[in-house]
């Protein structure tokens, strides 16, 4: 599975500077693993219970996408994600490839509309899922993202520990494939390439999944302020996941 960079639509270059998909992990004989979150904090899953690392292998050890454990039975991520090596996920865990419970994915399914992907694993695992929201979180408000990643774009060594960085919803915008996004203007950190799929949260639901991220600099910025992020809306895309996963908005 080759994912290459796309940059977005020159008016949004222009106002936002370019963005890129955010890369999964490499494929047995193929990509290049890209970081997730620049900045941000160490945590431990106990602040996202949910969260949950994506695996191009089947035992859990080749992580290069983040996503959310939404029923004992399903875990959503980015649709960009997909590929016939996608073959399990982690789950229950601060430490990248490493404890929690690693469970087999039985199918994917994506979506027509927009920058999503369900996984249906192979038997349940029964811990904390995230609640899915009904609506567009309001421009302003703020957010938190969740992933395992590096501390500077492209250098291509996943952190060990789960981050999380806070974010501030800017409005609606496009995500990797056209669907509708929220936008989101980094403030703490910024996420980037194996963040993929990973939870936007506000008031504790998941409000979108990380689809494109502004490209950052060489060297890490002062601020984040300057750079945006666009999560597949879970809203936009809330009667698809009920109709596949049977799990709504709550």
């Amino acid at each position: 599975m080759k994912i290459a960079r796309i940059l977005a639509a020159a008016a949004v270059v222009a106002l936002l500077g370019p963005l890129q998909p955010a890369s999964a992990a490499p494929a047995p004989g193929g990509d290049t693993a890209s970081p997730d979150i620049a900045g941000g904090t160490t945590t431990t899953i106990a602040a996202a219970p949910y969260a949950a690392q994506i695996s191009f292998d089947s035992t859990g050890t080749n992580v290069g996408c983040t996503g959310s454990q939404i029923s004992a039975g399903w875990v959503i991520t980015a649709k960009h994600c997909n590929s016939t090596s996608l073959k399990s996920v982690r789950l229950g865990t601060s430490y990248l490839e490493s404890g929690g419970t690693v469970k087999a994915v039985s199918a994917r399914y994506a979506s027509s509309t927009g920058d999503v992907l369900l996984l249906k694993l192979s038997t349940p695992h029964y811990g904390s899922y995230v609640g899915l929201s009904s609506s567009f979180p309001a421009t302003g408000v703020g957010a938190k993202v969740y992933g395992w990643g590096d501390q500077t774009e492209g250098a291509g060594t996943m952190s060990y520990n789960l981050k999380t960085a806070s974010v501030t919803v800017a409005g609606q915008g496009i995500d990797t494939y056209g669907g509708p996004s929220v936008r989101t203007q980094s403030q703490t950190g910024h996420t980037l390439g194996g963040d993929s799929g990973g939870p936007l949260i506000v008031n504790g639901k998941l409000v979108g999944v990380l689809s494109t991220s502004s490209i950052l600099p060489a060297s890490n910025p002062s601020s984040y302020t300057r750079y945006y992020n666009d999560h597949a809306s879970v809203a936009q895309n809330l009667s698809w996941i009920t109709g596949v996963s049977g799990v709504g908005a709550s």
